[in-house]
């Protein structure tokens, strides 16, 4: 015997996409109230995931950046400028799958911009694909497929976005290198814990700004 809802889906069906219209209202709304509420504190003490896009890390621990005024998006801005954000108040950045997509003069932009904002002893982590592990893959006989999308980034066939092409990627020594350069201290790779990356092919940097 078919349930109720079973029996109304086909009725309803043509309608589904009100429920995904309010859930985004839904998701914006809350996004504008917790950005209005850290607004009110200069961002002071505030964690950012930088272009977290439709997927946030954590949400409601942190403040999703990105370019594109998504429902889940909290700040709007572009990265390759300089972040709207006051030097020194920031607690903590993350930022996964997202340097790969610039090229290196903005790559070294986003590092000191992440090394600005942040307030003495912050704690960043930075995730971008592992070169080195993906060279090593291709000559071991990975799956072309696997290899080339952490490469060169996702394709999708003729809807494919500048946005979701890769760019330039730092080996995760040079990387620590490079931040060390800008200043942070105690740069080191870590594993991925709940970074929802291919550890394979991916690798996790943390560092923090000087006390």
């Amino acid at each position: 015997m078919q349930s109720f809802l079973d029996r109304i889906y086909p009725r309803i069906r043509r309608y589904r996409f009100l429920w995904g219209w309010a859930k985004d209202r839904a998701t914006k709304a809350r996004c504008s109230l917790r950005t209005e509420d850290w607004r009110e504190k200069g961002f002071r003490g505030a964690k950012i995931d930088v272009c977290g896009g439709r997927n946030p890390y954590r949400p409601g621990e942190f403040l999703n950046v990105d370019i594109v005024d998504m429902p889940s998006v909290d700040l709007v801005f572009d990265i390759t400028k300089q972040f709207p954000i006051d030097d020194g108040i920031i607690a903590e950045v993350f930022s996964a799958a997202t340097l790969e997509h610039l090229r290196k003069p903005h790559v070294d932009h986003v590092l000191k911009e992440f090394f600005r904002v942040l307030q003495p002893g912050g704690m960043l982590r930075v995730s971008t694909p592992d070169i080195e592990a993906i060279a090593h893959g291709v000559l071991e006989g990975e799956d072309l497929a696997v290899t080339n999308q952490h490469l060169f980034g996702k394709y999708k066939s003729d809807q494919t976005e500048d946005y979701d092409l890769h760019r330039w990627m730092y080996p995760a020594p040079v990387m620590i290198k490079r931040l060390t350069e800008l200043g942070f201290v105690h740069a080191e790779r870590i594993p991925m814990g709940d970074v929802p990356h291919d550890p394979r092919y991916n690798y996790l940097i943390r560092a923090f700004k000087p006390n």
